[in-house]
């Protein structure tokens, strides 16, 4: 069996694609626009090829989403049976942060997991994924400094059960080679998909390969890649997994 996967940290529909929009368009961080919502529809059109879904940045309400729930209005453009969310910081009524998981297949168990760290407002969304054998689907977005990632990577690695095969997925701040992948990776005897020539951010011109996917050496060998796209400041990063049963 065959199961597509991608990470993506879509930026909550803003759209950055220069670093000089950063600045120029920084309304779009407080403010909803109309091509907020363009941007959502062609983000879904992307995902309606894969079978599980890890976002993060997502807006969950706030006045920058026009208080509507990106989630559920993703849901409802890719045509995904089931997903589920989760808040990990709130600004006012500007915006509601999030990650978020999108599967074709029946999520069981939901765990919605605040990360350790100097500042608060980072997560982990673990599912139980019903296949034939299930599988644990987590999505993180972790911080930026190296203490705070290596506090959240043995926090995920303690966190995700080990009854099961496992698939970790998210924008992780750092890159393949780094010491809290690596640290993951080796804790849970996962492979990291990803490597360093796999750069995702930013997304115009990418340097940094921040976005990740790792999985359960059970499942084999397997190669992640980076997807064309500039509908966010992060592109996205997919890959194929092949599941017994």
């Amino acid at each position: 069996m065959q199961l597509k996967v991608l990470t993506w940290n879509i930026q909550a529909g803003i759209g950055t694609q220069a670093t000089h929009q950063y600045a120029s368009q920084a309304y779009r961080q407080v403010l909803h626009t109309p091509a907020k919502r363009r941007t959502l529809k062609k983000i879904a059109k992307v995902l309606q090829d894969y079978d599980l879904v890890a976002l993060q940045e997502v807006d969950l309400g706030g006045r920058r989403s026009n208080f509507q729930n990106q989630v559920e209005l993703l849901q409802s453009y890719a045509k995904f049976p089931h997903a589920v969310s989760q808040e990990n910081r709130v600004v006012g009524r500007v915006s509601r942060h999030g990650n978020a998981i999108f599967s074709r297949y029946p999520i069981l168990e939901a765990a919605d997991l605040k990360l350790p760290g100097s500042r608060s407002g980072r997560g982990v969304l673990i599912t139980r994924i019903d296949l034939p054998n299930p599988i644990y689907f987590a999505n993180t977005h972790l911080s930026l400094g190296l203490a705070d990632q290596n506090l959240q990577t043995h926090f995920i690695s303690e966190s995700v059960p080990t009854d099961g095969t496992v698939v970790i997925a998210g924008d992780m701040n750092c890159g393949s080679n780094s010491t809290p992948m690596k640290s993951l990776s080796q804790s849970r005897k996962l492979n990291i998909l990803t490597e360093p020539h796999d750069k995702s951010y930013p997304s115009w011109k990418p340097r940094k390969d921040y976005d990740h996917i790792l999985a359960d050496e059970r499942l084999g060998p397997a190669k992640a890649d980076v997807v064309d796209s500039m509908l966010s400041d992060h592109r996205p990063v997919r890959t194929t997994l092949t599941l017994n049963g």
